[in-house]
């Protein structure tokens, strides 16, 4: 018990640590070293030409672009008007796959830009290959040609003297990367106004006392000659360009003279998986730049500890903390045993009453409510990328958040999306702990029955999105002969099949050999109800002869059961598939609502179970 005791007071006083000690001695200690501060020495051209604009560096300013036509044309026009010599500017606009009219409109702009004498150059890419591949590839190109390389977000509208103030701060020797002040044009809720007043003032007490932690990706420029290229899977870019600067001594630094407006708003359901994904980069970015962590970086390890690398952890963290209370509560010291009820019947209110107003968009809008909801929702969203990550679920190529393309689950509710993802992992965790002590059994019979591996797997198609499609391996407890396809190649399953051994036969019959596939559900392959994950080689085939085939998995993960399987059972041809996608529609409609949702899911779960005691599988 003592040991469950320490952990907790650890857990807490790392949070306390974490939110307000840390930004109170960084703030504390940026005062002191602002008075010491040598006088600033800058002026502003302000558009007029003069000797200076010689001695002026070279700046790039590179944006990446997918099917952003709706701020792309107000962006141009920002660009137009920056106060900086036009033969030292050049703009570059990468398009990664744009599906929409963004090349269009950048072309619409192009004679406004040649008679201003700024060069600009369009890079159109045909096929999406990601963020990052389009910034190493730009960054790589102009790198010999420019003084300063400056990313930029197209959502983001900066102010006209952006560009001279870069120029003037890269003149300092240990400068490597220099941001500006990031605020966002359209205040979003009261919790993540609190949150981002919260981190611009943590970003300027880190700029005085060594380097901040992270630019705002929106934008931030770097010395060309220092840029190295970072791996294609990264997916906090704007984080792991500048902060490998960082790492080889240099110091990245805020001018709160560079305003950065943000014009995008991010959406509840936008905002979830926005920081779902950051979550997934920040274990990926702390292990990556662990370096980082050396006390040999000074006050700059010091605030990426403190910062970064904790709230990376704090998920967890606070799982830990949820966990050690729960079982504190039964401590044999009362006053122990009453802070712990206290402290988990607080938790269990913030994180419960947070996840339903997530599932039903509501939100609280009074202080301190507000804070604690943004917080306790940001770090649901945080645990789920990390563990997304640590899984190897989470890709690198970048996601459009807010795009106004048709998603093919917008038909889903939140209010069935998650719980149907929480109900998935709970039955797969439960279901997985009864069959474990079995496994053994059914592994011993299957070696002893005939000769061959335990598990099968298969790769098979999963859930159809926007961006991608996705694939897995399936597993499953073999139930045919090795080699079994080795001469026919892929072929439908019989009802009589040959191909199956003794063993296999009852396991199909019973639906046991599906059983493995519950790791799938809890790695996010599978759900339990859906429709059935069909094989690659067989897809496209089914595609030609089946119109919408492919929709049937559009925003929907494919299932160990489902509509289509209890209703008609194996597929053994064409026709089969044909009449079984009349179920998986039917099925997808269901996710328009909680309490269809519900008792589809329950019936069809219930059928499944009496199928597999009446040994009617196939």
């Amino acid at each position: 018990m003592d040991w469950l005791l320490f952990g907790a007071i650890l857990s807490i006083n790392l949070f306390i640590y974490h939110h307000w000690a840390y930004p109170k001695i960084l703030q504390l200690y940026a005062k002191c070293k602002v008075r010491g501060k040598k006088n600033d020495t800058f002026k502003s051209r302000k558009y007029v030409s003069n000797d200076v604009d010689n001695e002026l560096p070279i700046i790039t300013i590179v944006m990446p672009v997918y099917n952003e036509a709706k701020y792309l044309g107000d962006k141009l026009t920002n660009l137009l008007m920056l106060d900086y010599p036009a033969d030292k500017l050049h703009v570059v606009l990468g398009f990664d796959g744009c599906s929409d009219n963004s090349v269009q409109v950048a072309e619409q702009y192009l004679d406004q830009f040649e008679l201003h004498n700024i060069h600009i150059e369009l890079d159109v890419h045909e096929e999406n290959h990601g963020k990052v591949y389009v910034i190493n590839k730009l960054l790589r190109q102009y790198k010999a040609k420019s003084d300063i390389l400056v990313l930029s977000d197209v959502s983001a509208l900066i102010s006209i003297d952006a560009m001279q103030i870069f120029a003037y701060r890269m003149a300092e020797n240990d400068v490597g990367i220099v941001t500006g002040d990031y605020q966002l044009y359209e205040d979003g809720s009261k919790g993540e106004t609190h949150y981002w007043k919260y981190q611009r003032n943590i970003r300027k007490a880190e700029s005085v006392t060594g380097s901040i932690i992270g630019p705002p990706g929106a934008l931030y420029a770097i010395k060309a000659r220092l840029f190295e290229e970072i791996p294609f899977d990264t997916i906090n870019d704007d984080f792991v360009f500048p902060m490998l600067l960082v790492s080889r001594g240099y110091r990245a630094v805020l001018d709160e003279r560079i305003s950065i407006i943000e014009m995008e708003a991010t959406s509840e359901s936008d905002d979830f998986s926005r920081r779902t994904r950051i979550g997934a980069g920040n274990v990926q970015q702390v292990l990556r730049l662990s370096s980082l962590l050396s006390s040999g970086h000074g006050l700059t390890g010091f605030n990426f500890f403190s910062g970064k690398f904790l709230r990376t952890l704090m998920p967890f963290n606070l799982l830990v903390l949820f966990v050690f209370t729960f079982f504190l509560t039964n401590s044999e010291y009362v006053i122990v045993a009453n802070v712990a009820w206290f402290l988990c019947f607080s938790q269990c209110c913030l994180y419960g009453g947070s996840a339903v107003g997530l599932l039903f968009d509501i939100a609280p809008v009074r202080q301190p409510w507000a804070s604690l909801y943004y917080i306790a929702v940001g770090y649901m969203a945080s645990f789920y990328g990390g563990i997304r990550y640590i899984f190897g679920l989470e890709r690198g190529a970048w996601v459009k958040i807010n795009s106004e393309q048709d998603h093919g689950n917008d038909f889903q509710r939140k209010s069935v999306v998650i719980p149907k993802r929480i109900s998935d992992m709970l039955i797969s965790i439960v279901s997985l702990c009864i069959i474990a002590p079995f496994v053994p059994f059914i592994a011993l019979v299957i070696k002893l029955n005939s000769k061959g591996p335990v598990f099968y797997r298969q790769l098979r198609v999963g859930e159809i999105r926007y961006e991608y499609v996705e694939v897995f391996m399936l597993i499953k407890f073999r139930t045919m002969v090795l080699e079994s396809e080795s001469k026919s190649g892929p072929v439908w399953a019989q009802e009589q099949d040959d191909r199956a051994t003794s063993v296999g036969r009852f396991l199909r019959k019973t639906r046991i050999d599906e059983l493995p596939q519950l790791v799938n559900v809890l790695l996010g392959d599978m759900a339990i109800v859906g429709p059935r994950p069909e094989r690659p080689i067989f897809c496209g085939k089914l595609e030609e002869k089946i119109p919408y085939y492919l929709e049937r998995t559009h925003g929907v993960r494919p299932g160990i059961t489902g509509l289509a399987q209890i209703s008609q059972g194996a597929d053994t041809c064409i026709e089969d598939v044909q009449n079984k996608l009349y179920w998986d529609h039917t099925y997808a409609l269901n996710l328009t609502s909680f309490s269809r949702w519900l008792k589809a899911d329950t019936i069809i779960i219930l059928k499944t179970f009496l199928t597999m005691v009446r040994s009617k599988g196939h």
